[in-house]
């Protein structure tokens, strides 16, 4: 219900999941001193390795921990932006390979960076706004190979971009662009669940996704949006055409 769009981006959804990162633990926000008349803010969380790709060989759910550092600039009255880096830790120790499954402690880390551009006129920000956000991610995961072939790496990146422009109190238009592009190892055929997303047995392999949408905002409280989504690219499955229809509201007294 947070989201701009009816689904995470491509590139989030193929490095952790259908759900995006989603474990439990703590979570520590520290509002820093101004640097050159910059906002910053770094977010700092230990949480359960758990998430059922990035760290399904977790087998002792060791802790991962993430931070996030962001600055926010005004850069006229009516324009604002604000640059994020990420980066994600932790460690997997159990792998099948072939029949059987062997402990030995790797490392799997993920880096992040985004980049946010908000143009809303102060005297009409209800009415007229447009926002820029990209955001690219970078998977690093050290993995005993499936094929018994020892020791490996996965590389994978990916990243989006969209624009969302408001065009009046209640309605927005957006579009938003996804690519994703996996590595290329022999063994992919025979990857577990948990890493066939992100491995490709052909050379140049990749998924990118093209998805404009319109949503209006009944009321403050409940908003329908209609997104038309074409995914394709080469090594990585068929193309899919979906068209959503989606319905968010709240009710109660506490909405």
């Amino acid at each position: 219900h947070g989201l701009d769009q009816v689904d995470f981006p491509l590139a989030l959804r193929r490095i952790f999941g259908p759900a995006g990162l989603n474990q439990t633990g703590g979570s520590l926000e520290w509002t820093m001193p101004e640097l050159a008349g910059n906002s910053q803010e770094l977010v700092v969380q230990v949480t359960d390795g758990e998430n059922d790709q990035v760290f399904a060989e977790n087998a002792d759910h060791a802790p991962s921990g993430l931070a996030h550092y962001k600055v926010f600039r005004d850069l006229t009255p009516s324009t604002y932006a604000e640059l994020g880096f990420s980066g994600l830790y932790g460690r997997n120790n159990a792998w099948t390979v072939g029949e059987s499954t062997i402990d030995e402690t790797l490392d799997t880390r993920v880096f992040g960076a985004d980049l946010t551009v908000l143009w809303e006129p102060t005297d009409r920000m209800r009415y007229r706004s447009v926002t820029w956000r990209t955001e690219a991610y970078a998977l690093n995961k050290d993995i005993l190979s499936p094929d018994a072939s020892g020791e490996d790496t996965l590389e994978a990146w990916g990243m989006y971009s969209y624009v969302e422009a408001k065009m009046s109190r209640t309605v927005s238009l957006g579009i938003r662009g996804d690519y994703f592009e996996p590595d290329v190892k022999g063994y992919a055929a025979s990857a577990p669940a948990c890493l066939a997303p992100v491995v490709a047995s052909e050379d140049g392999a990749n998924r990118w996704q093209v998805g404009p949408y319109l949503t209006w905002y009944q009321s403050p409280f409940v908003h329908f949006r209609v997104e038309y989504d074409h995914q394709d690219g080469h090594g990585t499955g068929p193309d899919e055409q979906v068209v959503w229809l989606q319905c968010i509201f709240a009710a109660g007294p506490h909405k």
